[in-house]
């Protein structure tokens, strides 16, 4: 077992599991993660592959558990490096196809639909088999994956959760896992961690949901419904338009990527429409506020996201007022509140009600949201009904990996020899009924930016720096030949001083770049290269003795003219300007410059309590 990515990662995505054994290889997701706002300009990241690609020889298979980002977000830049079957439910291969038609190659991957259902094998390479076991989730149509080898049973549960009544009506399939394991046998668990330390199980389902989206329909008869929710759940899609239907409402979807899902859920018969409820963003707004509802993006308080745009009033068909209601079906992704907390403050600010999952004691609405992972108690049914000899979690950040690791070993009783904690690269082996860590591969990942573009660390590093310390550019235009200041020297800033405050320090720095250039050339030919870099390094200690920072220093040398000799074009003011630029030179030659000692600072200034008081502003909420 080899977890190309997603085992400790700085959160949750970039699932990527490869399985080995002789001369083959299956794969089993290709998942992308978004990072935080500590990767200025970066979109996404991509596992780093460079451990398949010495192999692709060997790879048989793909295999995909569902359609969510973290585990087929990385398809369009992965798929034909490695091509090989893909295998996966219907409506998950039809996110990857969907996926795929953003690849700038023209790759086409043969597809094979299996039926969780059928419980039917697929043989794969000499040594593999695989099945797919309905399991339930935020996504329609998700999977676990059952791998039989020749060392026994391997299950990789994808992402779940149990759900006694789901919306589809398929519920997770524990009866055949337990079978696979009263059967067969499983040697080895892969367990998803990414709600484990979470207590108890979910008290509620998406009918439960459904219920409390008919209680904002009554509660606010005559208000717009503005409804966010994550882009892929179409089950949570579904019954607000079944509940739509009952309460004689129409209903817009609003966002890129929520009705892209939408047409592929249709195509797949995913969703079920009832008649004469969906209609264009542009129909809606000609319709009366109390028949219209709007299914959009946002939930996580993304800037360029349609609920934003709405706020703010750049969305070209809905603006914000006081009568709307904005209900926000989700819940924020660890990192994300800030965000959500900003669009909700902008909510409010223009006068709508907002109403949040979890608040029931503020606005008389029940549950909103429902997670699409198992909780503490979840996790402990599972493995215990699963019996595995080793045990392996996967699919979250390190501390996750501990605390189902923990969980595995006080609620299951699997020995902590037998349970493998792992970063992603780490080599699980299993021979002969043993199993053992045997070594790493190399992983990453590949940066990439809004447009698709790789982005090299290099160029991440100098983002990180810039946006911490700024820039500071000096222009040199000097006589070719003889050396000499042509004009007093340029200097540029951003991001790091005000040049207008900083009068005496750019004095500074320009009779240093005066004697700089009069010592350096002096009539001689000098290398521009080495120059640049000792004026670079200069200016970065004087810099950072005058200020404390460090900003990225750009020297820029422009040699202009010849021969050595002032250039005359017969305007004697420009003659003049020569002459007295070059005296200025010399004489800044004749005396070195003297660093100036370093100035001290104060301490750097930090929070003493966990919440600053802001100052106190007019209350302006309109109504």
């Amino acid at each position: 077992m080899i977890p190309i990515g997603g085992l400790g990662e700085m959160g949750i995505g970039k699932n990527m599991m490869a399985i080995e054994y002789d001369n083959d290889i299956i794969v089993i997701d290709m998942g992308f993660l978004f990072p935080g706002s500590d990767y200025p300009g970066i979109n996404y990241i991509v596992p780093d592959i460079t451990y398949l690609l010495e192999n692709k020889h060997k790879i048989r298979g793909i295999i995909f558990t569902h359609g969510h980002l973290d585990h087929i977000g990385a398809v369009r830049h992965l798929l034909h490096q490695l091509p090989a079957p893909v295998y996966g439910s219907k409506f998950t291969l039809a996110m990857v196809q969907k996926n795929m038609q953003e690849a700038t190659t023209e790759y086409a991957p043969d597809y094979h639909v299996m039926d969780p259902e059928a419980h039917e094998q697929v043989f794969l390479g000499d040594n593999f088999s695989i099945e797919l076991v309905r399991v339930n989730h935020s996504i329609p149509d998700a999977t676990a994956v059952v791998v039989r080898t020749p060392e026994g049973v391997v299950v990789d549960t994808g992402d779940w959760r149990f759900e006694d009544n789901p919306v589809d009506g398929v519920k997770f399939d524990l009866d055949r896992l337990t079978e696979i394991a009263t059967k067969e046998g499983i040697t080895l668990l892969m367990n998803e961690s990414t709600n484990c330390e979470s207590d108890g199980t979910h008290t509620h389902g998406e009918f439960d949901i459904q219920q409390s989206m008919g209680q904002v329909m009554e509660k606010y008869p005559n208000s717009r419904l503005i409804i966010s929710a994550c882009s892929s759940q179409i089950h949570r899609m579904q019954i607000i338009l079944d509940e739509a239907k009952k309460h004689g409402r129409k209903v817009a979807f609003a966002g890129y990527s929520m009705i892209q899902n939408v047409e592929v859920a249709l195509r797949t018969g995913t969703i079920t429409v009832p008649k004469d409820v969906i209609v264009k963003m542009e129909d809606i707004i000609k319709l009366p506020d109390s028949k219209v509802t709007i299914i959009c993006t946002g939930s996580q308080g993304e800037f360029s996201a349609v609920l934003n745009r709405m706020a703010n009033g750049s969305h070209k068909y809905i603006k914000i007022k006081n009568s709307d209601q904005i209900v926000f079906s989700s819940n924020p992704i660890p990192g994300n509140e800030k965000y959500v907390t900003r669009t909700v403050d902008g909510l409010m600010r223009e006068g709508s009600g907002v109403i949040q999952n979890g608040k029931t004691h503020l606005t008389g609405i029940g549950p909103l949201h429902l997670s699409g992972h198992g909780y503490y108690d979840d996790h402990v049914k599972l493995i215990n009904a699963l019996n595995p000899t080793f045990y392996m979690p996967i699919h979250g950040e390190f501390h996750m990996l501990v605390h189902n690791a923990e969980l595995a070993e006080k609620e299951a009783g699997i020995p902590r020899d037998n349970i493998f904690v792992c970063d992603s690269g780490d080599v699980v082996e299993i021979s002969q009924g043993q199993a053992r860590k045997a070594g790493r591969v190399p992983v990453g990942g590949v940066m990439y930016d809004d447009s698709g573009e790789i982005v090299s660390e290099v160029v991440l590093k100098d983002r990180i720096h810039m946006s911490n310390e700024g820039i500071f550019v000096v222009v040199l235009t000097v006589q070719k030949g003889s050396g000499r200041l042509l004009t007093s020297p340029d200097i540029i800033s951003r991001g790091f001083i005000y040049l207008r405050d900083s009068e005496e320090l750019m004095g500074i720095i320009r009779q240093y770049l005066k004697q700089k250039v009069a010592r350096t050339f002096n009539g001689r030919k000098v290398d521009l290269d080495v120059a640049k870099k000792e004026i670079k390094d200069e200016l970065t200690h004087v810099l950072y003795d005058q200020t404390r920072r460090t900003p990225i220093v750009i020297p820029v040398i422009n040699e202009i003219g010849g021969g050595g000799k002032p250039q005359n074009n017969g305007d004697r003011g420009n003659a003049q300007g020569e002459q007295q630029n070059r005296g200025q030179g010399n004489q800044g030659g004749n005396r070195p410059f003297k660093r100036p000692a370093p100035k001290s600072f104060p301490a750097p200034a930090v929070p003493d309590s966990e919440a600053i008081e802001p100052k106190v502003r007019s209350y302006t909420r309109g109504y």
